[in-house]
């Protein structure tokens, strides 16, 4: 094992100083050439050498020497570029040519050793230093011709060529230590590269332990929570209906065991064809292997995004039926994409029996109260107008107030017989062919009076041309009239109220809205409860029992439409409702079906 690692580190030790090499260590190969240089001429006898400039060779001996002191020094203070550094080989090609002059000229021997200088400063970064080759070159090789000049032109055309054919070498050399330069920060970028991909991969799989951990500890919280939810039936399909997770509330409520469920079952068998009727689209024709249309309605509402809510009648493994609110919204798996849907459903028996008794008992007491208050304003008609015994003025005036207010008690258990109608589905409409105009300026018409005697201002804003749609138009009527009514109650003197009727795409939209004392935004939620009255009703003594809303939207929804609102305090408030084009014609059971 250690014979491998040693020679390993020895490499690494030796490469160190060839990558980042020292100006002693540039200077090296010079340095040995020019010394065996000066030993060849001392050791061989007769060696070329011109005698009269032999002191010349000496001297560029020396000037070699010199600079290999320098670089000796320059490696020591540990200055390893720069133009100093530089001129170590520069002065190298001078010393060399004064060695080359001494030992026979342009016929030297030691003519070649140029070429190591030049080595060095053509490796430098710059295009520019191969022209400092050329210069120093032709300094060093044309010293012969300054000391002898030559009569022959081929002599001098080699004079010429060496600098240029050194200058070349010089830009070949210069290219090649760029390339090499270019490659070694490209290879460092990419050893930083990888380096920070490696980073970041290690920082991925630190992150994907924990989210590894927290997905164990989700999966075991969501299968202790999915085991404890006993109280509702949830139930998970795919895009098909087939059910494909079935939990211990829905054992408890269908009567049907996992495996049995799980066993490619489709969630509309536990729904009865009449049960869903009421939510398919009569437009839409059955397709063959699909879900229940009225169940396909409710996937649909899903997969546009919304969550759905509906009151369905529900059918056990043992075949009887149970009233349960079922929410259906759309089911995603832990990568998010789309699975199917996710159905939950609550048992509604005990809820259903309570609001039945609700209704019965307003029902009857309504009926019981209808009865006497029917008799009571028969007979003060009747008191009124018996020309036997006829009422003195202060009689007539206690009978007026007996009548109005027997009256204003007979509207108010109509209310609660209409809200209790409402609430438990017999809700019927009387349709017929309507335009929209005639209802909304008969409610303007009746409410003139209220609005005079209050100093309110009405406003009408309709089209020109007819709005003809399949309503009920008393129902309707009533829902504008109660508009108009709150609308005057709540806006105060010298005040305006606009009815506007308007054609949409789609739809037609009645809106009343006012100038009035506006409504806090915190209650704005509850409007539609029954019995709920806005704070600034109360603190200003605005007469009203809270019926009205709800009695307008419960119209508004049997007609298939939608109603809204905006209000700000001490600026007005705005309510509207839009009714679709295509009415259906048949009763709708209001509450049946809600989206969110």
């Amino acid at each position: 094992m250690s014979t491998g690692i040693v020679p390993a580190s020895v490499e690494r030790g030796w490469r160190k100083y060839f990558d980042d090499p020292t100006p002693l260590l540039k200077q090296a190969p010079t340095a040995v050439a020019v010394g065996l240089a000066a030993l060849l001429v001392v050791i061989i006898p007769n060696f070329p050498v011109i005698r009269e400039l032999a002191l010349t060779a000496t001297v560029g001996i020396g000037l070699v020497a010199a600079v290999t002191v320098m670089a000796a020094v320059l490696t020591a203070r540990g200055m390893h570029e720069g133009w100093v550094v530089l001129l170590i080989p520069m002065i190298d090609i001078l010393g060399i040519g004064m060695l080359r002059v001494g030992t026979g000229g342009t016929s030297s021997l030691f003519s070649s050793l140029v070429l190591l200088p030049v080595i060095w400063i053509a490796a430098a970064p710059g295009f520019r230093h191969v022209f400092i080759v050329g210069i120093f070159t032709s300094i060093a090789l044309l010293m012969p011709y300054v000391l002898e000049p030559p009569t022959d032109p081929l002599s001098w055309l080699r004079g010429v060529i060496g600098p240029l054919v050194f200058a070349t070498v010089g830009a070949i050399v210069n290219e090649l230590s760029r390339l090499q330069r270019w490659r070694t920060v490209q290879a460092e970028a990419l050893v930083a590269e990888r380096t920070a991909a490696l980073t970041e991969n290690q920082a991925m799989i630190d992150q994907l332990q924990a989210a590894e951990t927290q997905y164990k500890f989700l999966l075991d919280s969501f299968s202790s929570l999915w085991a404890s939810i006993n109280a509702q039936a949830v139930i998970a399909t795919d895009h098909a209906g087939t059910i494909i997770a079935w939990n211990p509330g829905a054992v408890r409520l269908i009567g049907l065991s996992v495996d049995e469920a799980l066993a490619n079952v489709r969630v509309d068998r536990f729904f009865a064809p009449h049960a869903l009727a009421p939510f398919a689209d009569p437009s839409t024709e059955p397709v063959a292997g699909d879900v229940a249309p009225g169940l396909r309605t409710l996937f649909d509402e899903a997969d546009g995004g919304r969550s759905v809510e509906a009151d369905i009648e529900l059918t056990t493994a043992g075949g009887s039926s149970i009233p349960a609110r079922v929410t259906v919204s759309p089911y995603q798996g832990t990568d998010g994409a789309r699975r199917g849907y996710l159905l939950v459903m609550t048992d509604e028996t005990k809820a259903s029996e309570v609001s039945r008794m609700k209704d019965e008992f307003v029902g009857m007491i309504s009926h019981e109260l209808r009865t006497p208050l029917s008799a009571i304003i028969g007979f003060l008609d009747l008191l009124q107008n018996d020309p036997e015994q006829p009422l003195t003025d202060d009689q007539k005036d206690f009978v007026a107030v007996i009548e109005r207010n027997a009256k204003r008690l007979l509207n108010l258990v109509g209310d609660l017989l209409f809200t209790a109608q409402a609430e438990s589905g017999r809700f019927p409409l009387e349709r017929v062919d309507a335009d929209l105009r005639d209802i909304v300026g008969s409610a303007l018409t009746s409410a003139g009076p209220h609005a005079q005697k209050e100093g309110v201002e009405l406003v009408a804003e309709m089209p020109d041309q007819p709005i003809r749609l399949l309503v009920d138009p008393g129902r309707l009527g009533q829902a504008v009239d109660n508009l108009l009514s709150n609308a005057i109650k709540f806006t105060p003197r010298g005040g305006r109220v606009t009815a506007r009727l308007e054609a949409r795409d789609g739809s037609v939209r009645i809106c009343i809205a006012d100038t009035g004392m506006g409504i806090p935004k915190d209650e704005q939620g509850m409007l539609f409860t029954r019995f709920f009255r806005a704070s600034t009703a109360t603190r200003n003594a605005v007469p009203g029992v809270g019926l009205g809303l709800t009695i307008t939207r419960a119209i508004v929804l049997a007609h298939g439409g939608k109603m809204d609102m905006r209000s700000e305090e001490g600026v007005g408030t705005e309510f509207w409702f839009d009714l679709p084009v295509g009415l259906r014609t048949e009763a709708l059971r209001l509450g049946d079906l809600r989206t969110t």
